[in-house]
């Protein structure tokens, strides 16, 4: 989580966007021009596989850090889409203005928090894909981010875990029985 310091700071010189429910933050094969940080509303990162199947990456709520960052900082296209899940409000900044900022070191240090944030919560789910099995996984990801199931649908939170939505169901099921015991 970025601290409240510079939030404040990205947030005086970040302009707004807004998305209605269903539009895109970035598309597959656009360059995202944009970081920033959602004020209100929820969006969700995915990729399409060869038979167009949605396979989710990324799930963002009020003041998750939203970018396709390795489009953002290398001008090439952004290999996912990013949709807004519901009406949403994002605090952006623009490539030109990151790359005015950037030259200052305040603003270094400012911006290398916003990438040690992206990059800590990319291991985390790297690890946790790799070493932890789905009810451990769907526990984190509740423990760490609690009301996410309030603001996404079962099969979202089931693609973002690599699990089938049938698998976390039962998962959920047995969490509920076993807390009655």
């Amino acid at each position: 989580m970025l601290s409240a310091e510079t939030l404040e700071k990205i947030i005086s010189i970040s302009h707004t966007i807004a998305l209605k429910r269903n539009d895109y933050f970035v598309k597959e094969n656009e360059i995202c021009n944009y970081v920033g940080i959602v004020k209100k509303g929820t969006l969700y990162s995915y990729f399409e596989d060869s038979e167009a199947n949605m396979l989710v990456n990324e799930l963002y709520n009020e003041q998750s850090i939203i970018t396709s960052y390795r489009s953002f900082l290398t001008g090439i296209p952004s290999p996912a889409f990013i949709k807004a899940y519901s009406d949403t409000e994002i605090y952006v900044i623009e490539k030109k203005t990151y790359n005015e900022l950037i030259q200052h070191q305040e603003w270094s240090l400012i911006f290398k928090e916003v990438a040690d944030e992206l990059f800590i919560n990319k291991c985390f789910k790297e690890t946790s894909l790799i070493k932890l099995k789905a009810r451990e996984r769907y526990l984190a990801l509740i423990h760490e981010r609690t009301r996410l199931e309030q603001y996404f649908p079962q099969h979202l939170i089931a693609s973002y875990l690599k699990i089938r939505p049938e698998t976390l169901s039962r998962i959920k099921s047995l969490d509920i029985h076993q807390d009655n015991k």
